[in-house]
């Protein structure tokens, strides 16, 4: 049994005794009022709430989701290390270090982008299975994260590795008609992805560039972290098509607009 599947069994069979996976220092907004308490915040699966000892006292309350407009939970530290760790081609020291946020982090804000992150990783390392394995696990406790969200690209990469097609295609027409700007936009580039994939093909090309890389280039142009890789891809297909000087003008762009970007590094 791999650590990963191990790391979660424990979070569910703790969950489901209804004890907390983790207790962190936070804020909780409710919705009435914008009222903020502060204290130390655990989530119960038992009970469906978040538990919070309200600094200054004695008093734990039980709030459930739905009367809750946001929660504030710092960054964790580690979380820095593990981005750096990916970033710097080390994904697999990254991959111990996610885990653990993981399961410590459970419905506490950076579960999820603990999950992207870990996705990556396995993906940097060729490891499909793995990448959609631990992002399904967040799903099946949210079924919108699968399309809506900072997880969603990388579970559409993980199932292009995977060779889930089909799934990724109902994916990615849900998150561009549901999805929030920034969704809709990298549901967009992930279609490119995949009309390539079918074959590095002139009517590929030209389909994922209408389809997908151009369409974010020219109609999301205020998604400025979706550019970057749109414009670098668009370029791609530009050269594969024999248009040199349209292939120039998105790398101008890209390096004139997102110079500091890993896409205007490759």
């Amino acid at each position: 049994m791999s650590k990963i599947i191990r790391i979660f069994l424990m979070v569910t069979v703790l969950m489901s005794a209804g004890i907390a996976c983790a207790q962190v220092d936070g804020t909780i907004v409710l919705i009435e009022g914008g009222r903020k308490l502060n204290g130390t915040i655990q989530w119960s699966l038992r009970d469906k709430a978040y538990k919070i000892k309200v600094r200054g006292g004695n008093v734990e309350l039980s709030i459930g989701p739905e009367k809750i407009q946001s929660l504030l939970i710092p960054k964790p530290a580690e979380l820095t290390r593990a981005e750096e760790l990916v970033r710097d081609g080390q994904a697999g020291q990254a991959i111990p270090i996610l885990q653990k946020i993981i399961g410590g982090y459970f419905k506490l804000n950076w579960d999820e982008t603990a999950t992207r992150l870990l996705a990556d990783a396995y993906l940097a390392e060729g490891r499909a299975k793995e990448a959609i394995d631990v992002c399904e696990k967040i799903i099946s406790g949210s079924p919108e994260s699968a399309y809506i969200g900072d997880m969603a690209p990388a579970y559409w990469r993980a199932l292009l590795m995977g060779d889930r097609v089909v799934k990724l295609e109902n994916l990615l027409t849900k998150a561009v008609k549901e999805g929030d700007r920034a969704t809709s936009a990298f549901a967009l580039i992930a279609r490119g992805d995949l009309i390539l994939k079918s074959g590095n093909t002139n009517e590929n090309n030209s389909k994922a560039l209408r389809d997908g890389y151009l369409r974010v280039v020219t109609l999301y142009r205020g998604v400025k972290e979706a550019q970057p890789e749109a414009l670098y891809k668009a370029a791609q297909c530009f050269e594969k098509l024999g248009q040199s000087s349209r292939a120039d003008t998105m790398r101008t762009t890209l390096k004139g607009e997102h110079g500091s970007s890993e896409w205007a590094r490759k």
